[in-house]
C-alpha cells in the first residue's frame, strides 16, 4: 500500500475503478491539484474477526458508535416531540382567538342591542311628551 518514492510517503488513492499512487503532498493537497483524502475515524471497524488482541479497540469503537446513534434517536425523537408540541400549541392559539373574537362580536351585538332599545324607549318616551302636550292643548 505505502512505498517510498524519491524520499517522500506515498498513499494510494481509489479512484473508481482503479488505484493510482500519489505522493503525500498531492493527497493533502500541498501542490494545489486539489486531490484531498478523506479521513477515516473508525479505522478498527471491521477488526472484530481479526484476533482477540484488537477486539477490546473494536468493542470500544461500537460502543461509542452505539451511543452516537442512540443520541441521534433521541434527537431526533424529541424532534418530532417538540414540532408536534408546537402544532398543538398554535392550534390552541387559534381556537383561542376564534373564541375570543366570537364572544366579543356576541358582546358587542348584545351592548348596541341594548343601545338601540334605549334608544328606541327614549323615542317612545318623547312621542308619548308630545302627546300629552297635544292633549293639553
Amino acid at each position: 500500500m505505502a512505498s517510498a518514492d524519491k524520499g517522500s510517503d506515498v498513499a494510494e488513492v481509489g479512484v473508481r475503478k482503479g488505484v493510482s499512487t500519489v505522493s503525500y503532498e498531492e493527497a493533502s493537497g500541498k501542490t494545489g491539484k486539489g486531490i484531498k483524502v478523506d479521513r477515516v475515524a473508525n479505522i478498527y471497524g471491521s477488526t472484530a474477526g481479526a484476533s482477540s488482541s484488537s477486539f477490546h479497540i473494536y468493542r470500544n469503537h461500537r460502543r461509542t458508535e452505539m451511543f452516537r446513534l442512540q443520541k441521534m434517536d433521541r434527537e431526533h425523537e424529541t424532534k418530532l416531540l417538540n414540532e408536534a408540541l408546537n402544532q398543538k400549541r398554535q392550534r390552541n392559539e387559534e381556537e383561542s382567538a376564534r373564541k375570543t373574537d366570537k364572544k366579543a362580536e356576541k358582546r358587542r351585538r348584545k351592548k348596541l342591542k341594548k343601545k338601540q332599545l334605549m334608544m328606541e324607549a327614549k323615542r317612545k318616551e318623547k312621542e308619548k311628551e308630545k302627546q300629552k302636550e297635544k292633549e293639553k292643548e
